[in-house]
């Protein structure tokens, strides 16, 4: 591109005019070598910056055809500051004048503090009042501050003892193009992936035939690689710049600039390249169609919702360029989630595209290293302030790790678990659509080898590795748990960021509710017109027992006038039940603080108030011994085993539910009902209490079709009154 103007340029547009072109970290020398095809070749890098001498007409061909900088400054001025009167002194002593008005409107942003200026709104206050004293001197008016696309935008910058103030050439920051919706979704900016792109050798002329992205997002990759490829001016489509409220702003020659990148554009149907893309979620896709409706490029860049893995693109055209952003992962689980998606990538780019190339852009060394390819360099850059590499892969045969073309795709066992898992759903769809379930568990160690249970949450999947014997190799049992880990995605159709991992082991002293992570993760699920909190990361189990789903709507179903009692009541989910099943009252004790706030913030979510429905944070045992209420239907389902330090004794329900029993028969009204339960396997009611009370046994009835594989999950008994 030649950016030629046949424009004779006044006096003020060829005066030198230093300025600093801020860039994502990683992409100077990108920025610097875009400089100097532009032929702006007085340049000197910087650590995410290049500074730039030049004349006006450099500045906009920066500003227009930059697809790397964030932010073009023109420094002003620096000076040393002691004290606040130093600032202000310092910004009053330029002349203003010549740059803008006393009608002028003006935005000040301040970054940096030091011991005089110890925070930034004082530093971008006392630079306003500066300016505003300048003009008042001279014209008795002063300029108005606008936040929103002002005149000009003002920087200061503080570093120790010495400020720079610079004008804000961009305006705003160059990666917004104008063809993304604002608050759209935009984990990836723009100016980034277009470096990235440079940086992987993508060009108006280059070597490949075409760009593929398996896991598009929004379409930022596509769209900037089209934008390069139709050589469209990334700053066409943008309105504001900071130079346009400028005093030494040149309209005309800013325009003849524009019309001239106007007719180098390539035209569509010279185009020999294409441009694909696919995502497995909707609202991506959604978001990916409409950013390429708006740059203009609708029939050029093509996307389709589908995994990758299952999508026929079309490998004509060779060499392709694979350029990729896939989900990270926030934890060891999350990870090994992930650890299958990206072997898959791999051996889908060897498959797909030999002889091209693919850029990974990814915070986990560790997931990089699943790519069965060695990367030729890779790039630090930040990507919303996560720190990350972009990795390039030549799909060439001296760059495939050795055997990693043995096993493409699922291995055997990945694929034995797949199979149950599909043919686990197909039972269940009738029973979950017939009865709206969506929480449910699909695999509780069918196969014994791969020992897992998998819960459905809404479109998340929840796992539970239970710990291997120790006569199993620990190797071999990691292996078959990423085996399992792999099969859900493809096989339920969830993608790889919804599926949890957790290593669930055998209780020995521990309470079964500690803390596992510190992720916040909570959705909202709902069962048979209840709403609950629950929460896959951050515990070992969720806030929400599926298997006690049918003991649950029994409660439901009984609770009509009824003043209940949920003992042991972890987050309260039979407590909302009763509610909604018209109880007159509840009151719902554990000793967990966790757990009692979580049981008010269920019973809040389902509007229940407090006056009628509390929870007592309380050793169930001294509150049944202490109590003198009376319920009419009571629910205890204590653990196993607790020696929780808030408790006076040691809880072993083997030993202790006799007298558990009996202290809540106690409470319970002459025509009431108690429904225990509990889940330790080798449990057996003692004889005894059928001498006492009428018992009757309902485990069977208490499960659900998801948990007929597993009837020893829980034993479940209705006791009254004799």
């Amino acid at each position: 591109m030649t950016h030629d103007s046949e424009q004779t340029p006044s006096d003020a547009s060829v005066q030198p005019i230093s300025l600093e072109l801020t860039c994502p970290i990683g992409l100077e020398n990108i920025l610097e070598k875009e400089l100097h095809d532009l032929g702006l070749t007085e340049t000197r890098l910087g650590e995410a910056q290049v500074k730039l001498t030049t004349d006006l007409r450099g500045m906009y061909l920066a500003c227009l055809w930059s697809r790397v900088a964030t932010r073009v400054m023109m420094p002003l001025t620096s000076f040393k500051i002691d004290s606040a009167d130093d600032l202000y002194q310092g910004v009053a002593a330029l002349e203003w004048s010549e740059h803008m008005s006393a009608d002028s409107t003006i935005a000040i942003d301040c970054h940096g503090t030091n011991h005089s200026i110890r925070n930034t709104q004082f530093g971008a206050v006392r630079t306003k009042d500066a300016i505003a004293d300048y003009f008042m001197k001279r014209s008795g008016r002063r300029p108005s501050v606008e936040k929103q696309n002002p005149d000009l935008r003002i920087a200061l910058k503080i570093k120790r003892d010495q400020a720079v103030l610079s004008l804000d050439m961009s305006g705003e920051s160059m990666h917004r193009r104008g063809y993304r919706q604002q608050g759209a979704m935009a984990p990836l900016k723009e100016n980034l992936a277009a470096g990235l792109l440079l940086r992987a050798g993508w060009s108006k002329d280059c070597k490949f035939q075409q760009l593929v992205d398996p896991m598009c997002g929004s379409a930022t990759f596509l769209v900037e690689a089209a934008l390069i490829s139709l050589n469209i001016a990334p700053g066409a489509r943008r309105q504001y710049w900071g130079f346009k409220g400028w005093k030494q702003h040149d309209h005309r020659m800013w325009q003849q600039l524009n019309d001239v990148a106007k007719n180098e554009r390539v035209a569509p149907e010279d185009l020999s390249v294409s441009f694909q893309g696919t995502d497995r979620e909707q609202k991506a896709i959604a978001a990916a169609r409409e950013n390429i409706k708006r740059a203009g490029l609708s029939g050029i860049v093509k996307v389709e919702m589908s995994a990758f893995q299952q999508h026929e693109f079309n490998w004509d055209k060779q060499p392709t360029l694979i350029m990729v952003n896939p989900p990270y992962g926030e934890r060891l689980g999350d990870e090994m989630a992930l650890v299958a998606l990206y072997r898959q990538l791999g051996d889908w780019a060897i498959e797909h595209a030999s002889e091209g190339e693919m850029m990974l852009l990814t915070s986990s060394e560790n997931l990089a290293r699943q790519i069965p390819i060695r990367p030729e360099k890779s790039t630090r850059v930040l990507n919303g302030g996560l720190e990350c590499r972009a990795y390039r892969f030549p799909i060439a045969e001296s760059h495939i790790k050795a055997g990693s073309r043995e096993q493409v795709g699922l291995s055997s066992g990945a694929q034995m678990v797949v199979n149950r898992l599909q043919k686990n759903q197909k039972k269940l769809r009738k029973w979950l659509d017939k009865e709206k379930v969506t929480c449910y568990r699909v695999y509780d160690a069918d196969m014994p080898e791969y020992s897992v249970a998998i819960d459905i949450y809404n479109d998340w999947a929840h796992v539970q590795e239970y710990q291997a014997p120790k006569s199993v190799d620990e190797n071999k049992a990691q292996q078959r748990l990423f085996e399992a880990v792999s099969a859900i995605p493809l096989a339920l159709n969830i993608p790889e960021t919804n599926v949890v991992v957790k290593q669930r082991l055998r209780q020995s002293g521990k309470n079964q509710y500690e803390k596992v992570d510190q992720q916040q993760h909570e959705m909202i699920v709902e069962e048979h017109g209840c709403d609950f909190i629950v929460n896959l990361k951050d515990y070992l189990d969720t806030g929400l027992f599926l298997d006690h789903r049918p003991v649950r709507k029994l409660i439901q179903d009984k609770a009509n006038g009824a003043r209940f009692l949920n003992l042991f009541c972890y987050t309260a989910s039979a407590s909302v039940h009763a509610g909604q099943g018209g109880a007159k009252s509840t009151l719902s004790v554990d000793m967990s603080n966790t757990y009692t706030e979580w049981s008010r913030r269920n019973l809040e979510l389902n509007e229940f108030s407090e006056r009628d429905h509390k929870v007592v944070r309380a050793d169930c045992f001294e509150w049944l011994r202490n109590s003198e209420d009376e319920f009419d239907l009571i629910f205890m389902d204590p653990p196993t085993f607790s020696n929780s330090k808030k408790m006076a004794g040691v809880l072993d329900i083997q030993r202790d539910h006799v007298d558990l029993i009996d202290l809540a028969m106690a409470r319970l009204h002459k025509d009431g009902e108690l429904i225990f339960s509990n889940n330790y396997r080798r449990f057996e009611l003692d004889p005894a209490l059928s001498e006492r009370y009428e018992v009757k046994d309902i485990t069977r009835q208490s499960l659900d079709p998801d948990f007929e594989r597993n009837q020893k999950i829980h034993q479940c008994w209705v006791l009254r009154h004799k």
